[in-house]
């Protein structure tokens, strides 16, 4: 009797700590399973309320595309979507107010908390864009979700505002537990070329991803925007007058199809490059092209040259008119459309600083042209989205001193830079290969 009370003692006593353990696995999983259905459910209201706007949502979490990728190359988890990081990340297209006031009610109807970010404060006055547009949107019912907007430029590109932009920003993300670090975008303001999208089956709703994720997750580190200071543009142009003659206007022109040509065969090449020199000066100081400058100049890192530009360039009806340097040592390449030339300057790197070299023909003398480090950042000049270095004024002064505001028509490209250093001379018996001139 006794032993058959004990065996009944250890099964119930075991079934009590069997249950117990279920019970806290129980506790465990159920919040995580709890929090995919939540979250399911609310993406997909907004998936809903988008379809009937005619708004496209498009998923641009990075650990969701990373995940994404992932299974698509054999590797399966139950709930791709669901592992977005905090907050879940979002764009859609802005396409005007009446639409925006529409989407914020139908939001509000579903019970959706919601905070609308505008573009109220930015650092510098848009082009083409008002300063109190929407820039994004903060939504709460179960979960957090970003919405970020972006707006389409006249450069054909899409760019969404900074967070920062908004003065509300900080406070407004406090109360959805959020700061500007742990968003993914708008820390900054950003630029994207268009991309083409995928719909996909993410937990079972249909939702747009960008069609090539690693090139997505890739431009997304280097989006940074800044924008012309139109404010400095309208000081200079006050303080030095605005060359408007028919020879003034008609060179800029010509030059900004001579840039746009060049960006056309460098991006189609996948070459970053920047504008510098007096194309950076003209950028900076007027949001315009020197008029007086005769030429068009971009820079390029040295570590992105390709044996493609050269044959690029001659096969679209660019003429070389100089080959200076090595590609290991002061390259400089000099093309001509017409009576126009493109310099195209390449960047080597030396501790904490970059340079580009110069050459002498007739002498073989070489100059080096010293630079801070710097950035590349997206901007718009005359409606071309190209890069700029970030630390634009930086640049600017170490190339034209603390005086660039002033405009120089005499320059000597040997001694004004107060940047430029004499760099030695190439060899004689080098002179066939490293200063190639062409009429």
């Amino acid at each position: 009797m006794k032993k058959k009370s004990a065996i009944h003692l250890c099964l119930v006593g075991g079934s009590v700590l069997l249950v117990a353990q279920l019970s806290l696995l129980g506790l465990l999983l159920y919040p995580h399973n709890q929090r995919h259905t939540h979250f399911l459910k609310d993406v997909e209201t907004l998936v809903n309320i988008t379809s009937k706007l005619r708004m496209s949502l498009v998923a641009i979490d990075s650990e969701a595309l990373q995940h994404f990728n992932n299974q698509k190359n054999g590797v399966r988890m139950q709930c791709v979507l669901c592992e977005t990081k905090h907050p879940a990340t979002f764009v859609t297209l802005f396409r005007g107010l009446k639409q925006s006031d529409d989407f914020v009610s139908m939001l509000q109807e579903a019970r959706f908390h919601v905070v609308s970010l505008q573009n109220l404060n930015p650092p510098e006055v848009p082009s083409g864009i008002s300063i109190n547009i929407p820039i994004c949107y903060l939504l709460k019912r179960n979960i957090v979700i970003h919405l970020v907007l972006f707006h389409e430029r006249e450069g054909n590109y899409w760019w969404h505002g900074g967070l920062l932009s908004d003065p509300r920003a900080i406070s407004e993300l406090s109360t959805f537990g959020l700061s500007v670090h742990t968003v993914q975008m708008m820390k900054t303001e950003g630029a994207f070329d268009k991309f083409e999208t995928d719909l996909v089956d993410m937990g079972g709703i249909p939702i747009l991803i960008p069609k090539n994720i690693p090139r997505f997750l890739h431009d997304t580190e280097s989006s940074r925007f800044i924008e012309c200071s139109h404010v400095l543009a309208d000081s200079f142009h006050r303080s030095h007058g605005k060359d408007t003659t028919p020879e003034a206007l008609r060179f800029v022109h010509r030059a900004w199809k001579l840039l746009s040509k060049a960006k056309t065969l460098l991006d189609k090449l996948g070459i970053r490059f920047w504008i510098s020199s007096g194309t950076c000066l003209g950028y900076f100081r007027q949001c315009d092209i020197i008029p007086y400058s005769k030429d068009v100049d971009i820079g390029i890192f040295i570590s992105d040259y390709s044996e493609k530009i050269l044959p690029e360039f001659l096969a679209h009806g660019f003429t070389l008119k100089h080959w200076f340097g090595k590609v290991n040592d002061s390259l400089e390449l000099s093309f001509s459309s017409g009576d126009l030339k493109l310099d195209i300057f390449f960047f080597y790197e030396d501790g904490r600083f970059l340079w580009n070299g110069g050459t002498q023909a007739k002498s073989g003398k070489k100059f080096k042209y010293v630079f801070p480090r710097f950035t590349l950042c997206w901007t718009e000049f005359l409606e071309l989205k190209v890069r700029v270095p970030c630390e634009t004024q930086a640049y600017i002064e170490a190339n034209y001193g603390s005086d660039w505001f002033t405009p120089m028509t005499r320059w000597d490209w040997k001694s004004s830079p107060p940047n430029v250093r004499e760099n030695g001379e190439w060899p004689p018996d080098e002179w066939s290969e490293v200063m190639r001139v062409y009429n």
